[in-house]
């Protein structure tokens, strides 16, 4: 059901094939103006646009049964913090009980303030970044990042990640979601901790990006069938 995949560079993703009407929607929120061309899937994922080069990554898919404008619906309304395994690695790592989030509103809404940013979404691809010294028992986490400063944030001792999803359409019915983690990190000592960091939480990472992927992949197989919203 899964595939996990190391980045090996630009172009390791398989490109999404979409109608080229669908990219006019194009909403570049932390880099600097460009051409429609730049943006477009046949090139490279957009998260090129924002950590081109990394330090630390891994990549997972899953197949779904449904259309690729239904799964990008419901990955925008997805709460992170309602796939259970979220809450009790979360728990684990805060020490506080973590309750789903009941901040109405989609995806957008619900990462504000939490330093964690929107750096582009297109119908096909959303961007999100943070910054911070993850190794910290707090997270560490910028809370005052923006996603103009994303690109050219490279403070000594810190670390940022761009994080995606990325949606191929297989079939007219069918899609492949995929998410891709990347980690930059600033200076010998930073890169250091994170590698020791990225040793304990890398495997939980993992199960956490995976469980997102099965959720997105329910909720919008139920849809597909009829269902209702889970």
């Amino acid at each position: 059901m899964f595939c996990r995949r190391r980045w090996l560079g630009s172009g390791a993703i398989e490109p999404i094939q979409n109608e080229s009407a669908q990219w006019l929607r194009v909403r570049i929120l932390g880099v600097p103006s460009r051409s429609l061309e730049a943006a477009s899937p046949e090139k490279h994922p957009l998260i090129d646009e924002f950590l081109p080069e990394h330090d630390f990554g891994a990549t997972y898919e899953i197949g779904i049964q449904a259309p690729a404008s239904l799964v990008y619906q419901r990955l925008l309304l997805c709460d992170f913090n309602a796939v259970w395994i979220v809450r009790a690695l979360m728990m684990l790592r805060s020490g506080r009980q973590i309750r789903p989030n009941r901040v109405p509103g989609d995806l957008r809404q619900r990462l504000r303030g939490t330093g964690f940013v929107i750096l582009a979404e297109i119908p096909n691809e959303l961007v999100i970044g943070v910054a911070g010294r993850f190794w910290r028992p707090d997270g560490g986490r910028c809370l005052d990042l923006s996603a103009g400063d994303f690109a050219g944030f490279s403070r000594a001792g810190y670390a940022k990640v761009a994080w995606n999803f990325r949606l191929r359409a297989a079939t007219p019915e069918s899609t492949v979601l995929s998410t891709e983690t990347r980690i930059k990190c600033f200076g010998r000592m930073a890169r250091w901790k994170f590698r020791l960091y990225w040793a304990v939480v890398g495997p939980f990472s993992g199960l956490i990006r995976k469980a997102i992927l099965k959720q997105v992949k329910g909720e919008s197989e139920k849809l597909a069938l009829g269902g209702t919203s889970l």
